[in-house]
């Protein structure tokens, strides 16, 4: 009997234990589950990571080749720039003055610029533009020729006069007008206040020595020719008596400086492209030409009236400097 009991006390260990080893097995068989999948997740990330650290490695590559290249763009760059020549810039200085209201502005920027819009502009007391006439090469130097034109308010004529006292002007453009502002005939009266504006005694001060010395052509210019008919010739002709005494007056200098008196229209632009020409002839040396500006000026004369025209034919010379476009800035 007690060894039966003892069997069954066994019996029990035996069972006890092989219920703790299977749950024990079945510990461990989860763990080991476990510990694969992690690795299995670890693996996938770490298949990632390497998935896009080579790609950081191909983009830093391509930044790399793209520093390069342009490091060597900078370098061809620098390279031709020394290649290029030098730029200079060689200013002549055009004043253009008047009473108030006679088109200036209207007239300096029609000349200098045919596209500008008229219809923005207002009175100042005085604005600089730039126009670039010429570009001509000599060696390893570019020289750029430019127009700076003095854009004086009408009355501010006596600040005016201390410009041409002070610095050198290459170009003068007296102003004057049939009429006044929106005028639809001729204002006699207008034109007596002109003629006493420029009078004989007021002229002096504005053809000085420094003056006469460095001006190299004084253009009058009696604008707003719509206001008279007839032909071209007949309307200039009218013009010019109208102003007589002042033209006169002008003339009294010719000997010293170059006269010249147009007669057109800032609004209608009637002789107005010629200004750009004329102040090219008479102000711009001749090795200063390019061929675009030569071929500005032979459509300038040949597109003319004859009313316009001067009585001498004026020489163009031969070119063969290469140009850019020329252009207009303000001058702040």
């Amino acid at each position: 009997m007690s060894m039966l009991i003892a069997s069954c006390i066994l019996l029990a260990f035996a069972l006890a234990g092989l219920v703790f080893v299977a749950a024990r097995y079945r510990r461990t068989t989860q763990a080991e589950i476990d510990v694969r999948k992690r690795a299995e997740s670890l693996e996938n990330e770490n298949r990632a990571l390497g998935a896009k650290l080579h790609v950081a490695v191909e983009e830093d590559k391509k930044k790399v080749g793209w520093l390069d290249h342009q490091e060597q763009e900078i370098l061809w760059l620098r390279a031709e720039l020394e290649k290029r020549p030098k730029i200079t810039r060689k200013t002549y200085k055009i004043l253009t003055l008047g009473v108030k209201a006679t088109g200036k502005t209207s007239l300096t920027l029609k000349w200098a610029n045919p596209l500008i819009d008229l219809g923005v502009l207002a009175g100042t007391k005085i604005d600089r533009y730039e126009r670039t006439v010429s570009h001509v090469s000599q060696k390893d130097v570019v020289i750029e020729h430019v127009f700076e034109v003095g854009d004086w308010g009408g009355e501010h004529i006596v600040d005016a006069q201390q410009e041409l006292i002070g610095d050198e002007i290459h170009g003068l453009l007296i102003v004057v007008d049939l009429g006044g502002k929106d005028a639809k005939k001729v204002e006699p009266g207008r034109i007596q206040e002109q003629l006493q504006e420029f009078q004989a005694q007021a002229l002096k001060y504005f053809f000085g020595p420094k003056t006469v010395a460095s001006c190299k052509t004084v253009v009058l210019f009696i604008n707003k020719s719509d206001l008279l008919s007839g032909t071209p010739l007949e309307v200039e002709e009218q013009a010019k008596k109208l102003y007589a005494p002042l033209i006169e007056n002008l003339m009294k200098y010719s000997m010293q400086l170059d006269i010249r008196v147009f007669v057109g229209s800032a609004n209608f632009g009637h002789s107005t492209h010629l200004l750009f020409s004329h102040f090219v002839e008479r102000i711009l040396p001749k090795h200063a030409y390019d061929s675009q500006l030569l071929q500005r000026m032979v459509k300038d004369f040949s597109e003319a009236p004859k009313a316009e025209m001067s009585e001498k034919t004026i020489p163009l010379p031969a070119v063969n400097a290469s140009a850019e476009p020329p252009k207009l800035s303000r001058v702040n």
